[in-house]
């Protein structure tokens, strides 16, 4: 029966890898055997570690999230730093101590230095900060690291050239130890526990937080004064001032990463000419509905807004394919009537109406 050459010339180095010089590296006398297939082992391997990297870090973005429905600079820096210090431990660590990553454990392939052992500390340090350039999704992907292991004889990407560091079969390697195995098997599934209770538990934070009806608030909260320095809003310190909304309103504060946002708009009664509250509110209902599609106006209802009288009501409403709510408040001072729209897409109302009227609560005039 034929056998396939390159199965051949493998079995021949693994065999009889006695029969070469004292100096030939029998790691790399094997790698040279593979051809294409370690290729899309290791390609296999990548996207495997990749995935696991994107659904950890999707947790991770849910349970902050979801926690505090706040997303502001400090936490998005933070997250990604958590995220970067993570991915270089994770390939650091497991490689260097066990040969492995979670990839490469399931297709059944190992980092090995010339001596068949892992390649330790240092050797995965220089394997690691090189594979943030070879195998950047953000640069050109895995492109430099695969035109590397097709151009080298012994299938190394750099950070393997540079750490004197094989990608082998562990079918061709020698069998290790029982306890060698017990400790890389306990690695693996202790990840996948990890993996899986994150995921377990950014989908309990989800639910139980869909179903509340209100969202929690910082008591920390940062003041918005309009333009003309007469009145002011107050939100948590997660809300920042919206460029695009400044030139048409007097206040306008948003976040843009949950979708929430608050402006304030104010006309002078003494431009406006002798009209009562009730039929302002009625105006700006007939131009608010005229902004949506399938847009129907809620129940409306009389209070006070720190003194001042006031209308609220909420408008449900459609912007292309995405349904909205606006909380709307339209107050009465002395001088003006003002309208306070807070926004935000209907499947997180529930979860942000406390929020948001808080902040419409929160309108003050500023007295000089």
């Amino acid at each position: 029966m034929s056998q396939n050459p390159q199965e051949t010339s493998r079995q021949m180095y693994t065999r009889h890898s006695q029969n070469y010089g004292a100096e030939t590296n029998r790691m790399a006398e094997i790698s040279k055997t593979y051809g294409l297939s370690i290729l899309f082992m290791r390609w296999g391997a990548t996207v495997f570690d990749f995935i696991f990297f994107v659904i950890g870090y999707i947790c991770l973005f849910i349970s902050v999230i979801q926690i505090t429905d706040r997303w502001f600079l400090p936490l998005a820096i933070a997250s990604r730093c958590i995220l970067l210090i993570a991915f270089i431990c994770y390939y650091l660590l497991l490689e260097g101590y066990t040969g492995y990553t979670l990839g490469k454990f399931v297709f059944r392939i190992k980092v090995v230095n010339a001596e068949e052992k892992p390649p330790g500390f240092l050797k995965s340090l220089i394997r690691t900060l090189l594979r943030l350039v070879e195998t950047n999704p953000l640069l050109m992907g895995s492109w430099p690291a695969a035109i590397s292991v097709l151009a080298t004889a012994s299938g190394q990407r750099i950070g393997d050239l540079a750490a004197g560091t094989y990608v082998v079969k562990v079918r061709d390697l020698e069998p290790i130890s029982k306890k060698a195995m017990k400790r890389s098997l306990f690695i693996f599934f202790t990840a996948m526990v990890i993996l899986g209770g994150s995921f377990v538990n950014a989908i309990s934070i989800w639910l139980h937080n869909y179903q509340s009806s209100e969202a929690p608030v910082s008591m920390k909260n940062k003041s918005y004064v309009s333009k003309d320095g007469r009145f002011q809003i107050s939100a948590p310190l997660d809300w920042s001032t919206d460029p695009d909304g400044e030139g048409r309103s007097d206040i306008a504060i948003f976040n843009p990463y949950i979708e929430k946002s608050v402006v304030v708009l104010s006309n002078s009664k003494r431009e406006l000419g002798n009209v009562t509250l009730q039929y302002y509110t009625k105006k700006i209902q007939n131009n608010l509905t005229k902004s949506f599609n399938l847009s129907t106006v809620g129940p409306s209802s009389d209070t006070t807004i720190h003194g001042y009288p006031a209308i609220e009501f909420t408008i449900k409403g459609q912007k292309d394919v995405n349904h909205y709510i606006t909380h709307v408040a339209i107050i009465e001072t002395e001088e003006d009537y003002l309208q306070i729209l807070a926004y935000t897409p209907a499947s997180k109302y529930n979860r942000l109406k406390k929020e948001l009227h808080d902040i419409i609560y929160s309108f003050r005039e500023v007295r000089h």
